[in-house]
């Protein structure tokens, strides 16, 4: 019963850290086709971004190498 409530959470957690890594995505894809060559835009982050999204693509490669499971 336990193992089936945390088995839940971490896929809910897997889901949560693809939303976040498609997020950041499509805003660096949009900054790079919005800029020219006169005007550049910057892709900005702030640091808890920044480390959410770092902690959301270690997810991601850790559930696509081994798997969720307990």
């Amino acid at each position: 019963m336990v193992i089936d409530i945390l088995n839940k959470i971490l896929y809910i957690s897997f889901f949560i850290s693809c939303l976040t890594i498609i997020r950041h995505s499509y805003y660096f894809i949009q900054a790079f086709l919005s800029s020219t060559e006169e005007i550049p835009v910057k892709y900005r982050l702030t640091n808890t971004s920044l480390i959410l999204l770092g902690i959301s693509i270690a997810y991601l490669l850790t559930v696509i190498f081994t798997g969720i499971k307990i």
